[in-house]
C-alpha cells in the first residue's frame, strides 16, 4: 500500500513538468500513476471486509463512500479554481507579447482572446496564419504553466494518502484458509403427521 501510494503521488506530481512537447512522457506518467491509484483503491476495498466485523461492513462502506465523494468534490472545486486563476494570469502574459511580436495590432488583442475562448478567429483584425501558429504555441505554453500549478496542488492530498497508507493495518494475518459462514440451526427437522417436528442433530466438520 505504502509503495503504491508513493508511486502514485510521485508520478501525479511529476506531471507538473508537462509541456506541449512531452506527450509521450506525459502519457507514461499518467499510466503509471493510474495503475498505482487502481492498486490502492482495489486493496482498500478488498481489505475492508478483513479488518472490520461482518455486521459493520455496510456502515464502513457507506462512510468510506461519503468521504471519497466529499473529498473528490473538494478536489475538483480546488483544481478547477486554480486552473481558471492560472489561465487568467498566464494567457495574457504569454499570448499578448507573442501575438504583437508576430505582427498583430495591439488593438486586436481583445478580439484575439475572445477567439481563443470560442475557437473562431475570423473576427480578429490583422490575423494571419503566421500569427495563428505563434499564438497557438503561446496558448499551449500558458496551459502547461497553468496545469503545472494544478498538479503541484495534488501534493497536500498526496501527503494524506501517504499518511493513511503508513498507518493502515497489515492484512496478511487475515489471509487464512478459514471461510466465515453462518449455519441456520444445528439440525435437520422432520415434520410428523401430527404437525410436530423431530430434529435430528448433525455434526458439521469445519474447514481444515
Amino acid at each position: 500500500m505504502t509503495v503504491a501510494a508513493t508511486i502514485m503521488v510521485t508520478f501525479v506530481a511529476s506531471l507538473a513538468s508537462t509541456t506541449e512537447y512531452s506527450r509521450t512522457r506525459t502519457v507514461v506518467f499518467l499510466l503509471i500513476a493510474a495503475a498505482a491509484a487502481g492498486y490502492v483503491e482495489n486493496l482498500t476495498l478488498s481489505s475492508m471486509a478483513l479488518v472490520w466485523e461482518a455486521e459493520d461492513i455496510g456502515l464502513v462502506a457507506g462512510v468510506m463512500g461519503s468521504i471519497r465523494t466529499a473529498l473528490g468534490a473538494v478536489a475538483v472545486s480546488l483544481y478547477s479554481s486554480v486552473l481558471t486563476n492560472e489561465l487568467t494570469k498566464f494567457l495574457p502574459e504569454y499570448v499578448a507579447p507573442a501575438a504583437t511580436g508576430a505582427g498583430l495590432p495591439a488593438k486586436s488583442l481583445p478580439a484575439l482572446f475572445e477567439g481563443i475562448t470560442t475557437g473562431v478567429f475570423t473576427n480578429v483584425p490583422g490575423i494571419n496564419e503566421k500569427i495563428l501558429v505563434v499564438v497557438g504555441h503561446a496558448v499551449k505554453h500558458a496551459y502547461a504553466m497553468s496545469f503545472r500549478t494544478v498538479f503541484l496542488c495534488t501534493l497536500p492530498f498526496g501527503c494524506l494518502i501517504l499518511t493513511a497508507a503508513v498507518i493502515s493495518p497489515n492484512v496478511e494475518e487475515y489471509l487464512t484458509d478459514d471461510v466465515a459462514r453462518r449455519l441456520h440451526g444445528t439440525g435437520v427437522a422432520e415434520r410428523r403427521a401430527d404437525g410436530s417436528e423431530k430434529v435430528e442433530h448433525i455434526h458439521v466438520e469445519g474447514p481444515h
